[in-house]
């Protein structure tokens, strides 16, 4: 099925969900275009769950609504065009990913071909196996495997790198980009924040049920701009007091939101620095900082 690039991926508008007393989910708010990949951040009990079972209509909102290419989140349609690997998964041990994939596969008028899947998800050796004794990151291989095997339009990854080792991580970074770049729209959920930053190209942080941030990864940036200076220092040698450096295992570090001016007073002043390096601020770092200036 062509993707439509004029419709919205994914639309929700004022999602509530309660359990009891507790709000889990407040008024969300949500749009998604193809092509693009939402990071959901938030802590644990955030309601971040609670959202993705939202927008995948696995639950019902007590208000609001959720559109998926137009049709509403959890109707056949919107079904047919999404795919999802949840936190955890559990397989029949005695069954093969072949087996496996096959039978999803064949619940999907679109499907991509297995061989496919094999190669992009690492299961050249596995594929016949039965799963009795798989590892945890096989388990996860597979699963991402199943989030594609419908050649969805949107895609759910719930934590999708858990227990992958670095090779299946960078594997998997380069099929979601691959996917997102030919137009597939993707909501991901991760505690990885450099995952967050190769994958995502926007984020949306939730915290007590509330969207409380909400912009590209180039907006949030371009909110702090704050890079992050280390320097080596000499034995016994101290940074000047106006530097407020800190020091550490890595030596000393400074931030400053003008360090080509810092770099020139250190030279001017002949502090005795080796080994200086200038990096932007880590995302998770900036998104702490806006959030410590802007709690709502």
């Amino acid at each position: 099925m062509p993707l439509d690039s004029h419709a919205l991926a994914l639309e929700a508008r004022q999602l509530f969900k309660s359990f009891g007393p507790v709000k889990a989910v407040a008024g969300v708010d949500l749009t998604l275009e193809p092509g693009a990949a939402l990071g959901l951040l938030g802590p644990n009990g955030a309601g971040k769950s609670t959202t993705l079972s939202l927008l995948m209509g696995l639950r019902p909102a007590d208000s609001g609504t959720v559109q998926v290419f137009g049709h509403p989140a959890g109707s056949p349609a919107a079904r047919q065009m999404i795919g999802a690997t949840p936190q955890s998964a559990g397989f029949p041990e005695q069954l093969t990913p072949r087996e496996l994939l096959s039978y999803a596969a064949a619940h999907h008028r679109s499907a991509r071909q297995i061989g496919a899947l094999t190669e992009a998800f690492g299961l050249g050796a596995l594929i016949d196996r039965r799963m009795t004794g798989f590892s945890g990151g096989e388990v996860r291989r597979v699963a991402l495997a199943l989030a594609f095997v419908g050649a969805p339009r949107l895609v759910f990854l719930d934590e999708p790198t858990t227990g992958l080792d670095s090779a299946a991580q960078d594997g998997f970074h380069a099929v979601a980009r691959g996917f997102v770049a030919q137009g597939g729209a993707m909501v991901l959920t991760s505690h990885h924040w450099t995952e967050i930053e190769t994958v995502c190209d926007r984020i949306m942080m939730i915290d007590k049920g509330e969207r409380v941030l909400d912009g590209t990864l180039e907006t949030i940036r371009a909110r702090t701009r704050i890079n992050r200076v280390q320097f080596d220092l000499p034995d016994g040698a101290a940074p000047p007091d106006w530097l407020a450096a800190t020091a550490s295992d890595q030596g000393w570090t400074a931030e400053s939101d003008q360090s080509d001016r810092l770099l020139r007073r250190l030279i001017a002043e002949q502090v005795p620095f080796s080994n200086l390096t200038v990096r932007p601020m880590a995302l998770k770092d900036i998104i702490a900082r806006i959030r410590a200036k802007d709690p709502s």
